[in-house]
């Protein structure tokens, strides 16, 4: 599976192409027989050799015992030095060291392949780190940048390490949720799903989307083929763009500095939405990105996968990021 980039430049240009004329209801586009935003059914088995093809791995890898140990060390250390600083007070230099150290151990980790992974050391990783870098924000008066910065994009790896895994044992969308293109390329997380300590409100709320870096006017595009509902000013989330596809799925992209589609166009897969920005409630640029069914939000790094969509070539700009 191909590893996704997390630090670099991404491609962009300043429209949208030809957008789509046609417009139609949503009972309309889906009564035609056009491609769906399901996989097909898995293939019948071959006489392929075994491990061979994506999804399929020849034994399943066990739990790493460095990083477990590891992972205790670096908490422990972590509540030691809470317990010798105020509230409020300075975070040790101790303590900077400390998360380098796992920084530098969970490079090594995620530089595993794919099939390599265990799910069992992904799930307390990101657990110990969303766990830790939370209290630490309670206790200290201020976390640098850079390594706050660090810490976040590593909780986004070991999402998106999550989100692999679990395409590797269903590679069909076995799981009933659609296959979904990343909205944004490269990709850069920059908060998951979940519960979060807010970074403007001060106060523990649901995050009920992924943020991805983006730079001012970088494009937007449609996870999967659908119908824009709405593209508008909504709230906290700025301009936002809103899309039905197949079935019950919704996704919406938010924060936007311009739309580039408006409500009954139909989308192709990889159709530019609009132009990143930080309308709305925003820290910085970046894409706010959401997935629903039937009413109830869900974690999109469960349904988003690795192909890539077709996109216009443009030249190589800087990035930056930022979280809603």
């Amino acid at each position: 599976m191909r590893r996704l980039p997390l630090f670099a430049f991404v491609s962009v240009c300043a429209c949208s192409g030809p957008r789509a004329e046609q417009k139609m209801s949503f009972e309309e586009l889906y009564s035609e027989p056009e491609p769906s935003t399901y996989r097909a059914p898995p293939p019948e088995p071959s006489a392929a050799p075994s491990g061979a093809g994506r999804g399929v791995r020849k034994a399943a890898p066990e739990p790493s015992a460095e990083l477990q140990a590891a992972l205790a060390t670096f908490a422990e250390r972590s509540k030691g030095f809470r317990r010798k600083v105020a509230r409020g007070g300075t975070m040790p230099a101790g303590q900077a060291e400390n998360w380098e150290q796992m920084n530098t151990l969970l490079d090594a980790f995620l530089a595993r392949a794919v099939e390599r992974t265990d799910a069992r050391d992904v799930t307390r990783a990101r657990g110990v780190l969303e766990t830790e870098l939370e209290q630490d924000g309670r206790t200290y008066g201020d976390m640098p940048g850079a390594l706050a910065e660090a810490v976040v994009l590593r909780v986004g790896r070991l999402a998106v390490r999550m989100s692999e895994l679990r395409r590797l044992e269903h590679p069909e969308g076995a799981d009933g949720l659609p296959w979904l293109s990343w909205p944004v390329d490269p990709v850069t997380i920059t908060s998951v799903f979940g519960q979060r300590w807010h970074p403007i409100r001060g106060e523990q709320r649901r995050h009920l989307g992924v943020d991805l870096a983006a730079k001012q006017g970088q494009l937007v595009y449609t996870a999967a083929r659908g119908v824009v509902l709405r593209a508008g000013w909504n709230g906290d989330h700025g301009l936002q763009v809103e899309v039905q596809h197949d079935g019950r799925w919704l996704t919406r992209y938010s924060h936007l500095s311009r739309l580039l589609v408006e409500p009954g166009e139909v989308l192709d897969r990889g159709h530019a939405v609009g132009l990143a920005g930080e309308t709305g409630l925003a820290t910085g640029v970046h894409v706010h990105f959401e997935l629903w069914r039937d009413g109830e939000v869900l974690d999109p790094l469960d349904a988003l996968g690795d192909e890539e969509a077709p996109r216009p070539a443009a030249a190589p700009v800087a990035r930056s990021g930022g979280e809603s």
